[in-house]
């Protein structure tokens, strides 16, 4: 191009620039959704109602956190009251949320609050964002659990669930607005949890096993309604607080929400004890003979710990699974049924086809890991159950002697869990099944 065309063409691409730039401002802007992402030294409080103080999925949530990044020193507080609404939790702020100095507050509530008005539920949210940003905290909104009342059962909803229904929608709403994280279990669960009560009514229609009718209603009483066909899968609990079964379906919903990563560890090993692949995890100490191998496996992390008596989650809730891969190949075997051993202790039985294409560890609910897993979570209950409500009494009482004795005894507690909480080598032991 010549020094003449080139001033020839200025005007042109000026009137493009300047076009350009009008429509970028005219365009609409797109807002990234926040994310939670943990930090060393990070306190995160969840305050809630009954449910949250339940301590159950509050605590399988803490315990995934920990496991899965074992070098951070993470800190968790529960704040969590029966019969609470948001009016409550903005009366107690300063002393059971802010003076725990938190860095991550995560709100959980509607059950209570949607005996009322949605507008009183979203202004009382919207003021507690506030006061979370107030303190330079992150906030994190957490709809309601639905309640496992069978209204899940047909095209209807109960009352209650409808009321769910439609404050979890006016929640998302107000995130999107305040811009804050926000984690919808009551959709996944109630859908999730309807399934699980039809799948126990068809049960109970083939097999003739239907639930008694209701006892005739006294004079002047209402009738009793009644009572539901069980669930295929017990959740445990009532209807609005379900039990530990129930609980790691609620916690594998808000972790999934959350974003958390799912990848523990793998190892790919053939049957003549090579290594032939690892992420995560070291492989030693292997030895292979008679159509047997044996290791030792250390992991840079740990699969969540799940308690062997609500083992049958992974059975309501597949998926629950994908939040902990923690995976195991092995190659090459003689075809036949293998019994896996962990620490000396029998874990599954498993065909050489199943170790080909990989199982995921963290199904052996009842193998040492199930018996780690109560260790943890153990521990877990006494720091968020009696050492956490004594913290909570002398906070509330401004008693300063007895606050120090309890963040004395939280961080002994404290340095008892991020100990356990550390990645163990697990000794495997896989042999042709007698």
């Amino acid at each position: 191009m010549n020094f003449l065309s080139y001033f020839s063409l200025r005007p042109l691409r000026s009137s493009l620039a300047l076009g350009f730039a009008l429509l970028l401002q005219s365009a609409p802007t797109f807002a990234t959704q926040p994310e939670l992402n943990l930090k060393d030294g990070d306190v995160w409080v969840m305050a809630g109602d009954s449910i949250t103080a339940q301590r159950l999925h509050t605590n399988f949530i803490e315990a995934y956190y920990r496991t899965r990044f074992p070098r951070l020193t993470l800190h968790f507080r529960n704040s969590g009251i029966g019969g609470n609404r948001t009016g409550n939790v903005l009366k107690r702020f300063d002393y059971d949320v802010a003076a725990w100095k938190p860095t991550i507050v995560s709100v959980e509530l509607g059950m209570n609050d949607a005996n009322g008005p949605v507008d009183v539920y979203i202004n009382g949210m919207k003021e507690i964002i506030g006061k979370i940003r107030a303190i330079h905290a992150q906030p994190v909104l957490i709809s309601s659990s639905p309640v496992d009342d069978g209204s899940m059962m047909g095209d209807w909803r109960s009352p209650r669930c409808q009321s769910l229904d439609a404050f979890t929608v006016a929640l998302k709403k107000l995130a999107e607005e305040e811009q804050v994280v926000f984690v919808d279990q009551y959709h996944t669960l109630i859908d999730l949890w309807g399934k699980n009560r039809r799948a126990g009514a068809e049960l109970a229609a083939k097999t003739g096993k239907l639930p008694p009718p209701p006892p005739p209603a006294a004079p002047g009483k209402p009738a009793k309604p009644a009572p539901l066909p069980a669930s295929l899968i017990p959740l445990h609990g009532d209807a609005v607080h379900t039990g530990e079964v129930g609980q790691y379906t609620m916690a594998s919903a808000i972790l999934a929400d959350l974003k958390a990563p799912g990848e523990v560890s793998s190892a790919t090993l053939s049957a003549d004890g090579k290594v032939l692949e690892t992420k995560g995890c070291k492989i030693t100490d292997i030895k292979a003979s008679g159509g047997a191998l044996s290791f030792t496996r250390a992991d840079e992390a740990s699969p969540w710990p799940i308690l062997p008596a609500a083992k049958t989650a992974a059975q309501l809730l597949p998926s629950l699974l994908d939040l902990s891969k923690y995976e195991l190949k092995v190659s090459g075997l003689a075809e036949g049924s293998y019994q896996v051993s962990i620490n000396g202790k029998p874990a599954v039985t498993l065909t050489a086809k199943d170790l080909a294409a990989g199982w995921n560890v963290t199904a052996a609910f009842d193998s040492a890991l199930g018996q780690h897993a109560t260790e943890i979570l153990g521990l877990i209950s006494k720091l968020e159950g009696p050492l956490n409500t004594a913290w909570r009494a002398a906070s509330q009482a401004k008693d300063e002697a007895k606050l120090a004795a309890a963040q004395k005894a939280i961080e002994d507690m404290e340095a008892q869990v991020q100990k356990a909480c550390q990645p163990v080598a697990w000794q495997f032991e896989i042999a042709p099944s007698k």
